[in-house]
């Protein structure tokens, strides 16, 4: 019996998404100042395989520790703190916090890369990409779920375009990288982890 295509109804469930902005923020001061932060504070050991990852950053910093941060660097965070909030109140009509979130800066150099990780419990993370040579690497967003052990989907990876210049915004709990650099000039983004309001 031959099946009427118009009685089939399909549901996409279990969907995530990626959001791209365009950063109006001068990147050459924030190349700057993230060297700056590097000069002041060694590198922490979280995801980066070689380069250089600063502290954690955010309101559980004491208001010293807070008032060394360049300004280009504090614009930037409270610019994307107030952009994810418009975002989840628009499309979760959910707040986020603002007493419990995190940013960091990453450089990395010729063969170094962000070994694959999520962000726990995190709702909402960010990367705004301040400096990226050709062949510098790219972001890659994988699927860690049992579709990858069938043959009924093909993609199991997003390569995110990481450009200068640009926010990309993505759930907490999907899986991501950043492949080795192969430039001779360094890499540098901020990472944002932010929490909804419960």
């Amino acid at each position: 019996m031959p099946i009427d295509m118009n009685r089939v109804v399909v549901d996409e469930i279990f969907h995530d998404f990626i959001i791209t902005v365009n950063l109006d923020h001068d990147m050459d001061s924030l190349t700057e100042d993230a060297y700056v932060l590097k000069y002041n504070y060694p590198s922490q050991s979280i995801s980066n395989i070689g380069g250089w990852q600063s502290p954690v950053f955010g309101p559980q910093c004491s208001t010293e520790i807070l008032n060394t941060i360049p300004q280009s660097i504090s614009n930037l965070q409270k610019d994307c703190w107030e952009l994810c909030n418009s975002i989840t109140t628009g499309k979760f009509q959910k707040k986020l916090r603002k007493d419990h979130s995190g940013w960091w800066v990453n450089i990395n150099e010729k063969h170094h890369y962000n070994a694959i990780h999520h962000h726990g419990r995190t709702d909402l993370i960010a990367v705004a990409f301040i400096k990226t040579p050709p062949n510098s690497g790219k972001m890659i967003v994988a699927r860690n779920d049992g579709s990858t052990y069938s043959q009924l989907y093909d993609d199991f990876q997003y390569s995110v375009p990481s450009e200068a210049g640009k926010l990309y915004i993505l759930p907490g709990h999907v899986w991501h990288y950043v492949a080795e650099s192969f430039s001779d000039e360094d890499r540098i983004s901020v990472s944002f982890n932010y929490y909804i309001s419960v």
